[in-house]
Formats: C-alpha cells, structure tokens, sequence
C-alpha cells in the first residue's frame, strides 16, 4: 500500500510505467504464433470460456479479439468498480472475463478494449501454450532481444529503486474540462476523463498494483528496452544491432531473476509434449549477441529467431494494419488492425501501426522510413506535449506525422486509441 514518489531526473535505466500501453507486447505474441490461427473459436482454446449458455460467446474468434470487436470490453467494469485492486489478481480476472457475458454480437462493432485487451490476449496465450504469461513474455522478447532487466509485466522484487511515479499534468487537464468530442465514448470525455485519471497516480503507484499482471497498463520498461522492442517491430521482427559498449550500464546487466513453474509442467506427465501445440525453441546466446535455436528444448513459445528474428511471419506487417490476406480479419474501414492502431497520412492511406494510451503516451512504427517513435510520460496528461514532440522529431526527419497526432496537438482532443 505504499506509494513511490521519485524526483530524481530520468536516465537510461529508469523503469517507467508503460501506464495502458502495454497492449503491444500481448497481442504481438497471439500473431507470430504458427500454430495458433486467426479464425480459431477462443472457447475451443480456453477452457471455460463459452460455458455461460451465450451463443455469442462461443463465436469469438481469435481475430474478434486482436481487432477489438470482441464486444467484450466493459467485461471487468463492474468487477473494477466495486473493488479496484482486485485488478491485481491475474487468475480471478481471467476467471471473470471467461464468465462474461457480451453486449452484442462479435465482430459487428469496434470498441476499444483498453484493460480488457491485455487479460483477453494473456489468457489467450496462456491457455494455447500451456506457460504462463510472464514466462511467454520471458522468452519471446526479453531473452532475444537482450532485455533483462528493463522490461516487466508485473514487477519482482528488487525493482522499485528504479521506478519512476505517475503524476498528474493538472494544467492541460484544466485547458480542455469543458470540452466535448461526440465521437469519444463517454468515459473518454474531457470531463468524465479527469476524473478518472486523477485516481491513477495514487492506485498505480502503489506496489501491490505494480507487482500484479495486468498486461494492458501494467509494463514497466527503461527507455533503452521499448526502444529495442519497437525498433524491432518496425523491422519486421530483425533484432537491432546491440548498443555500444560506451553505454553504461551495458544491456542486460541488471539483476533480472524470474523462476517459474509452468502449467504445462504441473499439470503433464515429465517428458511428454502436447499434441495440439509443438514445443517450440529455447534461446541460448552466442558470443556474438545473436540468439539460436535449443533443439532439445520442451517450451511453447512460439516466436522463433532463427536468422536474428523474433518473428517468423514475413507478413506480420500486414497483420498488424489488417490488410493483405489479413484484410478479411478486421471490420473494414475500422481504426484499428490486428492489435494496434492503423495510423493514416493526408491522403488516407496508412502509413504506420502503433497504439495510444490513456495517459499521454504512445508509440508507432512507419514501415515505409523503417522508423519508430516511443513517448511514454509519467505525467498523465491528454497527450498534447507527445503530439508535439512527434511533430518534431519528424519534421526533422522529413517523415510524415500521422493525421490522428494533429488535433492532439492543438489541443482539440485527448490522444486516446
């Protein structure tokens, strides 16, 4: 219950609270797996998660979820309302949304899912592989890309030291109060919106919230780790070269010690592998910083390496924006892909993929310029300051800026997804 209040400036290794974008590292997870296909039912892999009598329910499919047109998105409001450290509690949670019950039929309608995202995707991915979500996220990012130490989903212990605090930009909060934008849900208005982020500095800054898996507002990353991570995604999964050794301290130098006790461990007899899902590879590390593959390894992962990769889908571009043969997988002319946002230029066609959290921060990646941009505040804001330091920085380079940056800028609407 206690609350962390940092002042010291930020360096290479602060970790910052990825406050409700930490969407990027569930879904990314569900779409580079070969096994795991987009039009599968979710109740035929999570068990459970159909048995409330609703026709509707058994009729979500993988897709449904990555695009947001689950109808499942206000599942957990009433749980969260009566009690909001429960969220916390990763196994009650999934418990809840496999209980659900939904408001319309999937894939009719596209509504952001914001927290849901992250339960919905992690149980997915979970309950397909048989690990845990933390040990999923362990060895399909972390390990590959040389990122101990600078990225979690939960907190363990000895991490707090470096914690940034969430705070509150109290002054653009009062700019646009009177505000009204008719195409925001009514959560998402200026004024319902204030009152809403200033209960979140003092419930997420306290540790109980930290260490919980709550994968959609719950990432903790320096600056150094998500910058890896999207450098990857807008490279189609190629792993960056490592920094230089002049930076201190070196990648992957922190203390980065996670046990865990997989479910498939505990719940099949020692040396069988399942049938539905093939093991998948463990990541040894070369002298030369590249990953290969462990032949003998017994894990489900399913993001391979092979050649300096984390995705093996030389499509997953086209996945992420929902065009191509993924076309059919997304609600047409609906704002996002297959987990992220599809982000256009004046002229209407897409140019990058990213995701916008409540809070101010952002991220996205311009295929064409090979580029990535990640703004991640501690200081909640509704996101004009990120708006303008986007605009400069590809300015700068002479890269276009997404249109949807442009009214967040100026200050005419919050920058939410």
């Amino acid at each position: 219950m206690n609350t962390l209040v940092h002042k010291r400036p930020l360096c290479d290794t602060r970790c910052q609270c990825y406050f409700n974008r930490s969407c990027d590292f569930t879904d990314c997870g569900i779409l580079s797996g070969r096994k795991l296909k987009l039009e599968e039912n979710v109740a035929k892999i999570w068990q459970g998660f159909g048995s409330n009598g609703t026709n509707w329910k058994d009729l979500i499919k993988v897709h449904h979820v990555l695009n947001h047109t689950s109808s499942l998105h206000n599942a957990l409001m009433e749980f969260a309302a009566e009690n909001p450290f429960l969220l916390a509690d990763w196994n009650e949670c999934l418990s809840r949304i496999a209980m659900s019950v939904l408001e319309t039929e999937p894939g009719q309608q596209q509504f952001y899912h914001y927290l849901l995202f992250g339960w919905l995707c992690g149980g997915i991915i979970e309950h397909a592989s048989g690990k845990r979500f933390q040990e999923i996220l362990e060895e399909a990012y972390i390990r590959p890309l040389n990122i101990e130490g600078g990225l979690y989903v939960g907190i363990p212990p000895g991490v707090e030291s470096r914690l940034a605090s969430l705070t509150l930009d109290i002054d653009e909060f009062n700019t646009l109060s009177e505000s009204h934008h008719p195409d925001l849900p009514s959560m998402m208005q200026p004024e319902q919106f204030i009152q809403l982020a200033k209960t979140f500095p003092p419930l997420f800054n306290m540790l109980n919230l930290r260490r919980g898996i709550m994968p959609a507002t719950n990432g903790h990353c320096s600056a150094r780790a998500v910058a890896r991570y999207y450098a990857a995604l807008a490279d189609g999964g190629v792993v960056p070269p490592q920094h230089s050794s002049l930076s201190k301290p070196t990648l992957g130098s922190h203390t980065h010690i996670l046990k865990f006790n997989s479910q498939e461990k505990s719940n099949k007899p020692k040396h069988k592998k399942s049938k539905e899902v093939p093991a998948g590879p463990k990541y040894k590390t070369n002298n030369n910083g590249s990953h290969s593959r462990d032949a003998s390894g017994d894990g489900y992962t399913r993001l391979t390496n092979t050649g300096g990769k984390i995705f093996s889908n030389p499509r997953i571009h086209d996945a992420f924006l929902g065009v191509g043969d993924y076309g059919n997988s997304v609600l047409p002319n609906g704002q996002f892909g297959l987990g992220f946002k599809r982000h256009t230029a004046k002229d209407g066609l897409f140019i990058s993929f990213g995701h916008s959290g409540m809070g101010g921060s952002t991220g996205f990646c311009d295929i064409k310029h090979r580029f990535a941009i990640v703004v991640t505040l501690n200081k909640l804001s509704f996101g004009a300051m990120t708006a303008r330091i986007i605009d400069f920085v590809c300015s700068e380079l002479n890269i276009p800026m997404p249109v949807e940056f442009l009214a967040v800028r100026d200050l005419v609407k919050p920058l939410v997804n």
